[in-house]
């Protein structure tokens, strides 16, 4: 009786120490599942506003899709909205529940971007969900990027752009939805924040100025650079339709020439740039250009200087210089395009283009734009 007490014994005792190995097992999985949630962000601040820019920064930088640019962009907003702080209430108002979980008011903006109205709440309900306070900066920046509706993915759209001037507008415009007035400002902001924390990349973090430069220099800018003229493509760069491989039918019965890969045995531009095509592209047409115009931003006053005429009204069959970041152009060397053909109501115009959709690749695109600053239209020689 004894033995088999004791045998009894034994395997009890083996049976609860298989269970503590199990929930302990279960336990340590729990913490470590509940340790790495951290919602993708993990922002702190700082009274010094350089500290709290960082840490955003480095927190959006780690995410895919995001560039120096469209970061620069986010934080110049948030700068002009909050001061980056993420306690903010509009003009130092004190929180009030009843007035901040009323949908239908505005002018009670909170946090870092100042949400408003429908968003306000739902940045407080999704606070309330989460356990933490609405002025916690990790979880608002969670709720910007993930959480804030299809306004989540505007934001994203903004921070993929590759211009400082053209994201900070663009979010100012369609995610922000106000500030009208302050662009400059914004925009003043984001190239201060980009100095201070951008990498290098494509985009500088002030306009450059080409006017002191000779021809010489231009040309030598335009045979080295492997940039050349590359355009931010996020968002149709002002257009009234994104890049397309393939002419919209609106305008296939305007355009007769419609043999896009024509190339120059005396082309000098490089290969796959907007320079490089423009000059293939007007060539084929028969008002052709010379080489040596320089960037893209260069042609509207080299050709001019050369005695080509020029106009600041799109003609069918004419070349378009855009100046830096005009139409999403590249905020250093600029861009330069064809003009194909006219909308019926004149109001758009269509361009073919280079380095625009597979940088680099000589893929031919075309845009449908609207006339604006910073653009001179170049009719060819016959």
């Amino acid at each position: 009786m004894r033995k088999i007490l004791k045998h009894y014994a034994i395997m009890l005792f083996s049976i609860m120490f298989l269970l503590v190995i199990v929930v302990g097992m279960i336990g340590n999985t729990q913490y470590q599942q509940c340790d790495t949630d951290t919602n993708g962000s993990n922002v702190v601040t700082s009274a010094d506003k350089q500290e709290t820019a960082k840490s955003v920064y480095q927190n959006l930088k780690a995410l895919p899709n995001t560039t120096d640019a469209g970061i620069a962009a986010y934080l110049g907003n948030a700068e002009e909205e909050s001061q980056l702080n993420f306690a903010s209430i509009q003009s130092g108002q004190q929180f009030n529940q009843v007035k901040a979980m009323d949908k239908g008011l505005s002018g009670y903006a909170f946090g870092f971007n100042q949400w408003d109205g429908g968003r306000r709440v739902n940045l407080l309900n999704y606070a309330s969900s989460k356990g933490k306070s609405w002025t916690d900066p990790s979880l608002q920046l969670d709720f910007a990027l993930n959480n804030d509706g299809s306004d989540s993915t505007v934001l994203k759209q903004g921070l993929a752009m590759s211009d400082v001037s053209s994201a900070t507008e663009f979010l100012r415009s369609k995610w922000e939805r106000g500030g009208v007035g302050t662009s400059e400002k914004r925009i003043n902001h984001a190239k201060q924040w980009y100095s201070k924390f951008a990498k290098g990349g494509d985009t500088p973090a002030t306009d450059v100025a080409d006017n002191g430069l000779n021809a010489a220099t231009n040309e030598d800018k335009t045979s080295t650079s492997s940039n050349g003229c590359k355009v931010d493509t996020s968002q149709g760069m002002a257009s009234s339709g994104a890049p397309v491989t393939q002419m919209p039918d609106n305008y296939k019965s305007k355009v007769q020439n419609t043999n896009f890969a024509v190339t120059s045995p005396s082309n000098t531009y490089p290969f796959g740039q907007c320079t490089w095509y423009t000059f293939n592209r007007m060539q084929a047409l028969g008002t052709p250009v010379e080489n040596y115009l320089g960037n893209g931003a260069d042609w509207g006053a080299n050709a001019k200087a050369k005695g080509y005429t020029t106009d600041t009204k799109p003609h069918a069959g004419w070349a378009v210089s855009f100046t830096q970041g005009a139409a999403g152009a590249d905020p250093t060397y600029g861009h330069v395009a064809v003009v194909e053909a006219l909308s019926d109501d004149g109001s758009h115009f269509l361009v073919s283009e280079c380095n625009v959709v597979n940088s680099g690749s000589g893929t031919v695109s075309f845009r449908e734009l609207t006339p604006g600053n910073g653009m001179i239209f170049i009719q060819g020689k016959h």
